[in-house]
């Protein structure tokens, strides 16, 4: 895994890092961003990321990979194939058609009591992964593991989850972080 590991990270420096931009986070607004999209839409990024995530699941009894919204889903397709599970993703705005019993916010056919595991791709202020912790726990699924593909050191997102997981009695729910800003761009701590 270490090859894979270093292609994907240089992979992510090289096309989904923007400096000077403007872009606009749950939280605020950064000049400096990851494009998660430059990874998860293109076939090497996918075989990357998703081979990466599957490191971190395979050998978690779990049904099923999610995560909140778009930009991760073909990486959660790539992992859960190689592991023989289910996808599901939280929406970014309630589905407003459909069967009126089914999840509003949820596209998956997990059901209550069902162990899953949770991925982010970048990761700033926390909000959009927690809001889909709160989903998924609500719905009555049972978290087995967090994994953040990108801490972007900005806005102390990885803390939020982690004091989430306390407040909500999860200590048995490790949160895993695959790569951090500087880890990324080569910045010595």
């Amino acid at each position: 895994m270490p090859d894979t590991r270093e292609e994907l990270k240089k992979l992510i420096r090289e096309r989904a890092f923007k400096e000077e931009g403007h872009f606009r986070t749950p939280s605020k607004i950064v000049a400096n961003y990851f494009d998660f999209f430059q990874i998860s839409l293109k076939h090497q990024g996918i075989k990357l990321a998703g081979e990466l995530v599957y490191e971190e699941i395979k050998d978690l009894n779990i049904c099923a990979l999610g995560g909140p919204g778009h930009p991760i889903f073909s990486i959660l397709c790539r992992a859960a194939f190689l592991k023989e599970i289910g996808v599901f993703y939280v929406r970014d705005s309630m589905r407003k058609e459909g069967n009126i019993q089914d999840p509003k916010w949820l596209e998956s056919r997990i059901k209550a009591g069902d162990r899953v595991a949770l991925v982010g791709d970048v990761v700033s202020s926390g909000s959009q992964l927690i809001r889909a912790l709160e989903e998924i726990i609500q719905f009555g699924a049972y978290i087995v593991k967090i994994i953040v593909v990108i801490d972007s050191l900005d806005g102390n997102g990885v803390e939020n989850i982690l004091k989430f997981v306390a407040l909500n009695q999860m200590a048995n729910c490790p949160v895993k972080v695959i790569f951090t800003r500087d880890e990324i761009l080569g910045v010595n701590p």
